[in-house]
């Protein structure tokens, strides 16, 4: 992965409207009034952040600095 494609991979967040809605969510999951549909999009956004988080990790890995043996370097 090139440090570019790293970057751009690093910079990937949720909107704020996605976030505003997320927020929404977990507080109707709080009181314990969310509607099936809403349950269910509770849990795609779960999931995708769960991805990005994966995928970003794997960013921030490919962007470390390495030793001559190919190990990152601590």
């Amino acid at each position: 992965m090139s440090p570019e494609s790293a970057q751009a991979i690093l910079s990937l967040r949720f909107s704020p409207s996605d976030e505003r809605r997320m927020r929404e969510l977990m507080e109707k999951n709080n009181q314990g009034i969310m509607a099936p549909d809403e349950q269910a999009e509770m849990e795609a956004f779960r999931r995708i952040g769960s991805f990005l988080a994966i995928v970003q990790a794997t960013a921030r890995l490919h962007l470390k600095p390495h030793d001559g043996n190919g190990h990152s370097a601590a």
